[in-house]
């Protein structure tokens, strides 16, 4: 098999952010829909009390290990299919296959270890039991994670996000009265609590699917897009793609679980209240993750090309509006701090812990948005592994030695002030091994790239 010699799409493109937004902006509101799954529940649930929230936001981010890995796949899977176009349609149906196929695995294992698991992090069994019952309702809708992220693959591939984005963003949109119906027993149906949280945003997912199918099915041609290929090159070629980001995000999930471990160290109560202040900082970083990919796409184009000063002027460009918009969006969040507070918990107490440490996170998250451009900067220079063991050594060797160390004796504070130095120095890594790739360029303008 060998790669498409079709031109970029995206080498016209002139580094504007009339031609920016357009790209960025469906990314970013993809990722929306899914930080709104954590948040939608968060803010139904917190009405509960203490205990359902603390519930939820375990089970939720125990269910986030498992997605995070159906994540990565899913990187790797676009790239492949993005860089070998020609075999689009078979590449797409395999990975469907083996992705549902890892899915259904993972929902299996889920099933069998979440009591185990639960218990190691938390010891109150009233959280214990609620935890279990509202993640394994969680645990059906992996499958449907899966079926999404093709139709992304697809819509991408054709040159229209919004196509993907809207129908995601409208079953989201479902999740709401979904949930609160189930939670509370609205409309006949049976009051579940925090169970029924998770089971309306299964019911979203797989919502959103349907949706997805009847508009990609819509026209009969579009099943040849979904064509399963096998041989045995295209899977060594999906194997190799998608394992490292399945690593690399399971790494990330994982410390996301010690960090929640060593916050149950110091209560329920800042554990409710750290989680609400997670799920809110999730929405910061939207934009960035929107700009990554666009810069994926925009500098990848201009560098596959040898046009150096197009891929300059893209950099700054997407830095710029990355860092304007997160500078904003903190500020933004810190203004609001009470209003976010009373919107999702209920506990006077809870809401001056979450008020107090929101507008620090606000700030983690400027240099977070910073990282995620950064690094996706670096993977453009080829230095995969540069990137992950930077990006993750961080919050393995720095983060959370310190964070185990400093938070029983410096405590609530503690947790997001560390958020804010570990990032900085990440992010002065990073920028210094972009500064040195661009001056290396500027002096003779090739592009040999470390394939690390």
């Amino acid at each position: 098999m060998s790669k498409s010699q079709k031109p970029h799409l995206h080498y016209s493109c002139e580094p504007t952010l009339a031609n920016l937004w357009p790209i960025a902006v469906p990314l970013s509101g993809a990722m929306l829909s899914q930080a709104a799954v954590s948040l939608v529940d968060t803010a139904l649930v917190g009405h509960l009390g203490g205990l359902a929230l603390a519930s939820v936001s375990i089970g939720s981010y125990l269910v986030f290990i498992l997605v995070a890995i159906i994540t990565g796949l899913g990187t790797g899977w676009h790239g492949l299919v993005s860089q070998y176009s020609s075999s689009r349609e078979g590449l797409i149906g395999l990975g469907l296959v083996y992705g549902v196929f890892i899915s259904i695995g993972l929902g299996a294992l889920g099933a069998l270890m979440l009591d185990d698991v639960i218990d190691v992090f938390v010891l109150d069994d009233r959280i214990n039991s609620l935890a279990a019952y509202y993640a394994q309702s969680r645990l059906w809708a992996l499958p449907a994670i899966v079926l999404s992220i093709a139709a992304r693959i697809y819509w991408s591939e054709l040159g229209t996000p919004w196509q993907f984005t809207k129908i995601i963003l409208l079953a989201h949109l479902a999740n709401v009265p979904i949930s609160y119906g189930l939670i509370y027993g609205i409309g006949g149906m049976p009051a579940m609590g925090a169970v029924g949280a998770g089971l309306g945003t299964s019911i979203a997912l797989w919502l959103g699917v349907l949706l997805q199918l009847s508009l990609l099915f819509k026209n009969s041609s579009r099943f040849q897009a979904f064509t399963c290929q096998f041989s045995i090159t295209n899977w060594v070629l999906l194997l190799r793609f998608t394992w490292p980001p399945m690593l690399q995000q399971l790494a990330f999930a994982l410390h996301l679980a010690l960090f929640l471990w060593i916050l149950s160290q110091l209560g329920a109560s800042v554990m409710a209240a750290s989680f609400a202040v997670l799920n809110i900082g999730m929405l910061l970083i939207l934009p960035a993750i929107g700009l990554g990919q666009a810069a994926l796409s925009l500098m990848g184009s201009a560098m596959a090309n040898k046009d150096f000063f197009s891929t300059l002027a893209w950099s700054k460009l997407i830095i710029a509006t990355g860092l304007v918009s997160a500078l904003l969006l903190a500020v933004v969040v810190s203004i609001m701090a009470p209003w976010f507070a009373q919107l999702l918990l209920v506990n006077r107490e809870l809401q001056q812990l979450t008020v107090t440490a929101l507008p620090w996170y606000a700030m983690a998250m400027f240099f977070e948005t910073c990282i995620i451009i950064l690094s996706r900067f670096v993977l453009l220079m080829g230095r995969r592994k540069t990137g992950f063991i930077l990006v993750t050594g961080s919050q393995w060797l720095l983060f959370l030695p310190l964070l185990a160390w400093l938070a029983p004796s410096y405590g609530f504070m503690a947790v997001w002030w560390l958020h804010i130095v570990y990032r900085i120095l990440t992010v002065s890594t990073l920028w210094c091994i972009w500064r040195r790739y661009i001056k290396r360029l500027s002096t003779d303008q090739t592009f040999s790239l470390n394939k690390e």
